[in-house]
């Protein structure tokens, strides 16, 4: 699992053992039988990071610069507390330049993905994409060095975001660099690149506005606020978030201010919010041939979607967990995989086969605590 995800899902972790004080020792026995590293990992530990790995590799800004000549360049992705970063050397019309780039993440990221996914023209979407992201910059921190740019990703994905780089004449060494990168303007830009609400907070309807303003179909869910997509290539035709825990599931938050305790579809329209359905128990259910669930497809909320015949109903058979380090996590879209019943094929096939010969596809699915 990448850092980035282990912190993640740390946090997730211990924020809904918080909640739930009266459970906290049988909730942590039921995460650390299925997730033992989670039990021995200390996370006060300090983490090398990629960057660190970089300036290890290549002493000094010279020796970088000549690997970049036998290369055409280099990069190297990186996180820290205050966002995503790609940072490298790229050649440019007056020679080698040192380039850091910030990419959207959370909630930002999701719908940079999912509009990405909803365009019919998806060259033409990146290009509307580099518009939108442009705009977003509020005018007192735009500045002419700071360009909106792809890069290359890990997979068919693009990957966008700001951009603004230095000549490395003059820099020797990585301290050099970090001494003269800490004026760059583009890391003011950096609370933006999450969302301007806050961490947990979905993102304001005005940034869903502003990205359809430059021709791209952004959907969000009238019940989370989660941007969504129904080209997702695991789960076409149904309404799913990017987001790589709960991708299909929708707590309604936004609508009865209270969280659900069952797992329910998105929604693009307030107006199809309507109670849960139950389960009657006469169901025709099926083994997942990839997990012990049973599952059904008669479930009243979920309609031909192959769901847990359970309390919580999730669509959900496995996440992604380890196997991909974070610069290949930032381009997932794999997000959470369907159930399959035994003898039946999925759009995820070829996905869930690649998943498990990397080792993440058997991770625990979320444990919804309430």
């Amino acid at each position: 699992m990448g850092k980035r995800a282990q912190q993640k899902r740390a946090a997730k972790q211990a924020k809904k053992r918080s909640a739930a004080p009266a459970r906290r020792a049988s909730v942590f026995e039921v995460l650390a039988a299925q997730m033992p590293q989670l039990a021995s990992m200390d996370f006060d530990a300090p983490l090398a990071t990629p960057w660190g790995d970089f300036t290890e590799t290549f002493a000094t800004v010279g020796e970088a610069v000549a690997a970049a000549e036998e290369n055409g360049g280099l990069s190297c992705f990186s996180f820290d507390d205050s966002g995503e970063y790609e940072r490298g050397l790229h050649r440019g019309t007056d020679g080698w330049r040192y380039e850091v780039t910030l990419y959207p993440r959370g909630y930002l990221r999701e719908l940079v993905t999912t509009s990405w996914l909803n365009a019919d023209d998806r060259d033409q979407a990146v290009v509307q994409l580099r518009q939108a992201l442009a705009e977003y910059v509020p005018v007192g921190l735009r500045r002419p060095d700071i360009e909106v740019l792809q890069r290359p990703s890990t997979t068919d994905v693009p990957r966008v975001g700001w951009t603004q780089s230095l000549p490395v004449t003059g820099l020797e060494t990585w301290e050099d660099v970090r001494l003269a990168e800490k004026d760059l303007p583009l890391f003011d830009l950096a609370p933006l690149a999450d969302s301007t609400d806050g961490l947990c907070a979905p993102l304001a309807e005005e940034v869903f506005v502003l990205f359809r303003k430059h021709g791209l179909t952004a959907r969000d869910c009238a019940g989370c606020g989660a941007a969504v997509t129904d080209r997702h290539p695991h789960w076409p035709g149904l309404w799913v978030s990017a987001e790589h825990e709960f991708g299909p599931s929708c707590d309604r938050s936004r609508l009865d201010g209270k969280e659900s305790l069952q797992r329910v579809p998105h929604i693009v329209d307030a107006d199809q919010a309507r109670p849960h359905g139950r389960l009657t128990g006469k169901e025709q259910k099926v083994q997942c041939q990839h997990c012990d669930a049973h599952v059904t497809a008669q479930h009243p909320d979920w309609p031909d979607v192959w769901v847990e015949a359970a309390r919580y109903s999730s669509p959900v058979c496995a996440v992604v967990g380890s196997g991909a380090d974070d610069a290949q996590g930032y381009d997932l879209v794999d997000a959470v995989y369907p159930h399959v019943p035994v003898g039946a094929s999925s759009p995820a096939d070829a996905a869930i086969a690649a998943a498990k010969e990397t080792g993440y596809f058997f991770q625990p699915r979320p444990l919804f605590l309430f």
